[in-house]
């Protein structure tokens, strides 16, 4: 496999996830303030009318506080939205099966971690032991 076709661990996730690696580069659906509330219109400035699309915008819970939100267009994209919050910081919102997925993986490094332990205390300890 080539370097530029290798599946980093990220992509590996998703497709364990059953989910697509996207980018908040990728065309998205775009969050404009209207009166009180805020509409949503696609990649091509059309507006989103979807009930299931604009359920799944609403469950997502973007505080009405952020700018430059940006949405996934696709409802098993990775990434679900990013925006900026109050002090310019950007925030990211999960698929909860990529988190779920993440979140096991984290999991699963500590207990190997904590079975290296042990010997990674002797060998430290060994090492210190060492004039220099």
């Amino acid at each position: 496999m080539s370097p530029s076709r290798r599946v980093t661990p990220e992509v590996a996730a998703a497709r364990e996830a059953g989910l697509r690696y996207v980018s908040d580069e990728m065309p998205g659906l775009q969050r404009r303030r209207a009166g009180k509330g805020f509409s949503y219109r696609d990649a091509d400035g059309a507006a989103v009318r979807d009930a299931a699309t604009l359920a799944r915008i609403r469950a997502l819970a973007i505080p009405p506080a952020y700018t430059d939100v940006w949405i996934c267009a696709l409802p098993n994209g990775h990434l679900q939205a990013t925006g900026r919050d109050a002090r310019g910081r950007k925030q990211y919102r999960y698929h909860a099966d990529w988190a779920r997925v993440r979140g096991d993986g984290k999991f699963d490094r500590i207990i190997a971690f904590g079975t290296a332990l042990p010997v990674l205390r002797r060998r430290l300890r060994r090492d210190l032991k060492l004039a220099g």
